[in-house]
């Protein structure tokens, strides 16, 4: 009888099968690995890490707690919770340039990933008076979730951000995301309905952001949502959630009509606004019609209509400009949905427009100039807590000083005149010198036509602010419409 071979014994094809398994799984385990590490990141080239940049939404909001409006008082708590937050973020950003660029032992590597839950669970106990189950659960959450969304801002928005410019937006997603659960929870527990206007339009505003942030969401994890029958589908049940989600009594759309014809002269200065749109899509029209790239002082051309939207609306009405900065916001996103996404039938004039507008910031697939502009306008709106209740018009309006005359008078000036540059830097003296010059001059006539009151401890902030965002404009290569407001703001409000 033959005998029959062992069945212990492989063959050629099996082991061949095991090997490539083996390599398959190792390659995976290693691609998990390198998730954390600086070789799987796409940074923005030719700029700078920008480390420091994540420092500055923590110093902005610190610097706030100084001067807390008065009419607001039931929001201390929560100030403080974003505050220290926003200081955990920065130092996990901090911690992950320490990870990933300097070579240490594990037991460094532990310590320096526990270092910002920890420290952020403390400060909540500490400083914000929460419970020690509050500040464990959700200061290791928040920490993980920034951690995690940063990481993949990283990798998948490739050459769109430096590290320190995808920190501040994390941050700032993070930050509204807290906000808008908070607001939330208070809102559907227990909490009552916002009765002034500000109130009303603020949870509208709170609460559109937030679908649109689950509807990107939902395109990141569902591929089949971004075909054009699913994506169109998907925003219609978008807007129904805007506009009749019970945040508001009466309901969101309501409430909006209301506003917006209760007033003779909010519905004037709404008009002028659609008349700044109308401008500006024929202005985006011409230039695409004309078959040639934008050049930068034809771009500053938009910085000077926003001054024109963002002026009025903060001494006028503030409540009007504040919901206009969010459904700018969102018009924004939608917009570039459609554009990466190439929905038909708006992706190609989309396309052309990015492509005539395109900065040399712009690098990756992302607009990342035109957000970064209306961002850093509106950022000061944002961060003050209650700002229409008549508090600091000049910090409402640093964001506007800094990129909307400052920035601009920098660059019209310094094109057509600069001669004496700044050491290495494209960036020139005379450049510099008419971006301190036009802010206060412009401070200077708020001042003396009475729609701004300006003390001399204001004065002195602002000539300090506009010298710093001036030299920082000069040598920064990065996105400066993002970097200056924020440091105008933070000094500014320490007077």
């Amino acid at each position: 009888m033959r005998r029959s071979e062992p069945d212990s014994e492989p063959s050629d094809s099996d082991s061949c099968s095991s090997t490539t398994d083996s390599q398959a799984s190792h390659e995976r385990i290693t691609q998990r690995a390198n998730v954390f590490t600086i070789k799987a990141m796409s940074p923005r080239p030719n700029a700078g890490l920008g480390a420091w940049l994540c420092l500055l939404l923590p110093l902005a909001l610190g610097i706030r707690l100084l001067h807390s409006p008065p009419g607001c008082p039931d929001q201390a708590q929560m100030q403080w919770i974003l505050t220290i937050s926003a200081g955990g973020m920065a130092l996990e950003t901090l911690c992950f340039f320490i990870y990933a660029f300097i070579k240490t032992g594990i037991l460094v590597k532990c310590l320096v990933s526990l270092l910002p839950g920890v420290t952020t669970s403390l400060l909540f106990c500490l400083l914000a008076d929460t419970s020690l189950t509050f500040a464990l659960s959700v200061g290791f959450v928040m920490i993980a979730a920034y951690q995690q969304i940063y990481i993949y801002t990283l990798r998948g928005f490739k050459q769109s951000f430096t590290y320190g410019e995808a920190s501040v937006f994390v941050q700032g997603l993070v930050l509204f995301a807290m906000s808008a659960i908070h607001r939330f929870s208070g809102l559907f527990c227990g909490g009552s309905w916002a009765t002034d206007d500000f109130g009303k339009l603020n949870m509208i505003m709170v609460n559109a952001l937030f679908w649109l942030l689950v509807f990107c969401i939902a395109l990141i994890a569902l591929p089949s949502l971004r075909k054009p029958l699913p994506f169109y589908v998907s925003f219609g049940a978008l807007l129904a959630a805007v506009t009749c989600m019970p945040v508001t009594q009466p309901l969101p759309l309501i409430a909006l009509i209301q506003f917006l014809l209760r007033d003779q002269s909010r519905l004037s200065i709404l008009g002028f606004y659609l008349l700044l749109v109308l401008l500006t899509c024929i202005a985006v029209a011409w230039q695409i019609g004309s078959s040639s790239r934008a050049n930068t002082r034809v771009r500053k051309i938009f910085h000077l209509l926003i001054v024109l939207v963002y002026v009025p609306g903060v001494i006028y009405e503030c409540a009007l400009l504040y919901l206009g900065t969010g459904v700018a916001l969102a018009v924004f996103v939608v917009l570039e949905l459609l554009r990466v996404l190439k929905i038909p039938p708006f992706a190609d004039k989309l396309g052309d427009a990015f492509r005539s507008f395109k900065d040399e910031k712009d690098a990756g697939d992302m607009a990342l100039t035109p957000f970064c502009l209306l961002i850093g306008c509106s950022l000061p709106l944002w961060l003050t807590p209650c700002p229409c209740s008549g508090g600091d018009v000049l910090a409402l309006l640093s964001g506007i000083l800094a990129v909307g005359v400052g920035d601009t008078a920098a660059s019209v000036v310094g094109s057509k005149w600069g001669r004496s540059k700044w050491g290495k830097s494209s960036r020139s003296v005379e450049g510099t010198v008419a971006f301190v010059v036009s802010i206060l001059f412009t401070v200077w006539l708020l001042d003396y036509a009475g729609l701004m009151a300006v003390s001399q401890a204001k004065w002195f902030a602002t000539i300090f602010a506009a010298l710093n965002s001036a030299l920082v404009e000069a040598f920064t290569d990065q996105v400066d419409n993002l970097v200056l407001p924020l440091i105008f703001y933070a000094i500014v409000g320490l007077a």
